[in-house]
């Protein structure tokens, strides 16, 4: 696996490997029936697996990329110490045993990682997971192991134990996306689409699958792809002469520049934005990547930022997020990982409300996968489960870098999941 990889991974994961059972189980003689949402009743699962619940906590541990998603521990951290201020979760505190850091962010040994958490620590589940890949996925699966993190590698995808607060982004068959890109951008230019864009990214199956989601999704409502050119060094490395790059971009539009230039890479994007500014590019530059570190960098500055989650930090919930926050740590600034975290975290407090008292792996994820809910107004969209193992949650939005500063210029907007072509 490519290191620094955090965008799209479009990779499909390793073939399942036959592994022996790590879950405490026992048989549970009772008969009692749960009534889903179709009106018909169905047995309870009659495997109890208790792992890491005892009548008063729930043990919990994750797996992180530290590099880029360091902050998401800090995020869980929070949220959870909210949860535990308030008396737990049905009488149960919650116990973070914190994050195994993937420093390389190389997935080789992720399923060592999990087995650690899962079968020495004795976690009930993953969380949070946030790695660009992540080689424990056939692990979990197989195990039945819950996992919540952010989505956007495959191990969130085609199970039923996977849950991400974006769904399912990067489904390995490349078969199903969303429009949110496109919605976003029809919003910004107040509903005018006859807008050309040009994409280019980095050359791997990051890079590639990523061209792939985001060409359909400004082409479902209407915009015009001049380019969509994979050809930027993959990580570790980085372009040294950028110009070939730009002079690319700057004539993809039939020789003159497009409306639009979208650069998906994780290493040299505010370099290449900084040569297309000296270029005299007078369109919006569009990056994927928020932090607050590029405040100030040469070519962060009049970039858009495109983000799955709503970053303002004036909304609700992100007032007390960062409240929760500076409890712990009081001089910790907003990023896009420690709302990731937080959020992730959220997803499942609520899990365990809505599951009850009688917590088992089997009640849990029987909860959560007959029609299961969330969403956090402004800030994450919603998802639905068990449908979002397969689909995305189809939510996007802008947020410009002005003045050194992050003006929040847009609301989250949600458009619709499409078939990929």
């Amino acid at each position: 696996m490519n290191k620094h990889r955090m965008a799209v991974v479009a990779a499909i994961m390793a073939p399942a490997l036959l592994l022996m059972s790590c879950s405490k189980s026992v048989k549970d003689d009772g008969t009692g029936t749960t009534r889903p949402s179709g009106g018909a009743t169905t047995p309870e699962p009659t495997t109890r697996t208790t792992r890491g619940v005892t009548d008063t906590s729930i043990k919990v541990g994750g797996i992180t990329y530290a590099l880029y998603f360091g902050d998401a521990a800090l995020g869980v951290e929070a949220r959870l110490k909210q949860a535990n201020d308030a008396g737990g979760v049905h009488g149960r505190t919650i116990e973070f045993v914190g994050v195994d850091e993937n420093n390389n962010n190389e997935d080789s040994g992720d399923q060592d990682r999990v087995k650690a958490l899962v079968e020495q620590k004795q976690v009930f589940a993953l969380l949070p997971v946030m790695t660009g890949g992540f080689g424990g996925g056939d692990y979990v699966a197989e195990h039945n192991i819950p996992m919540f993190g952010w989505g956007i590698n495959p191990a969130f995808c085609e199970g039923t134990s996977a849950f991400g607060i974006t769904g399912c982004v990067t489904n390995p068959s490349l078969k199903v996306g969303s429009n949110a890109l496109g919605t976003s951008l029809k919003e910004l230019f107040k509903g005018d689409t006859d807008k050309t864009i040009a994409f280019i990214a980095e050359d791997n199956a990051a890079g590639k699958g990523g061209l792939t989601l985001l060409k359909n999704s400004v082409e479902n409502l209407g915009f015009r792809v001049v380019a969509a050119d994979a050809s930027l060094p993959a990580p570790p490395e980085q372009p040294g002469d950028v110009s070939p790059f730009v002079n690319s971009m700057l004539t993809s539009n039939s020789g003159k520049a497009p409306d639009v230039i979208y650069i998906q890479a994780t290493l040299a994007g505010t370099k290449i934005a900084n040569a297309l500014q000296s270029g005299g590019f007078k369109g919006m530059i569009i990056t994927p990547s928020y932090s607050p570190l590029l405040l100030g960098q040469p070519g962060y500055d009049g970039v858009y930022v495109n983000t799955q989650l709503g970053m303002d930090p004036s909304l609700p919930p992100n007032v007390e997020m960062m409240n929760a926050v500076h409890a712990i740590k009081a001089d910790q600034k907003m990023s896009l990982a420690l709302i990731a975290g937080y959020y992730t975290a959220d997803l499942f407090i609520k899990g365990l409300e809505a599951t009850g008292r009688d917590l088992t792996v089997e009640s849990f994820l029987k909860t959560l996968n007959d029609g299961f809910t969330y969403s956090v107004d402004g800030v994450v969209g919603k998802s639905t489960w068990p449908a979002n193992h397969e689909t995305p949650v189809p939510c996007s939005v802008m947020t410009k870098v002005e003045n050194k500063q992050f003006d929040y210029i847009q609301k989250l907007v949600c458009g619709t999941n499409i078939t990929i072509k």
